[in-house]
């Protein structure tokens, strides 16, 4: 039976810490792929239609960043929670 990614990937992760599991993919790679995907898509609208990018620019990352480490430790909890209910905390591979 093929293993799930939970099943193979998870506990590898999660030996590693909540604290760099949020920082690294909540922060990092979800907050900052967001945050200069945003920006991206701002500057190509601007050049159809004048916006005040000096103004919105620095807005991008102060609100990308903080979803990004929510959605870490919501994503941290919800793996945590499957992996406990699902038992693969008692079935070793």
């Amino acid at each position: 039976m093929k293993q799930s990614w939970l099943q193979r990937r998870w506990p590898a992760l999660r030996a590693k810490g909540r604290a760099r599991f949020v920082l690294f993919y909540g922060l990092l790679l979800c907050g900052g792929m967001m945050s200069v995907g945003i920006a991206v898509m701002l500057i190509a609208a601007s050049r159809r239609q004048p916006l005040q990018l000096g103004a919105v620019l620095p807005l991008v990352p102060l609100l990308c960043l903080p979803a990004g480490l929510l959605w870490g430790l919501v994503s941290w909890h919800w793996n945590e929670y499957l992996f406990h209910k699902l038992g693969f905390d008692k079935h070793p591979r």
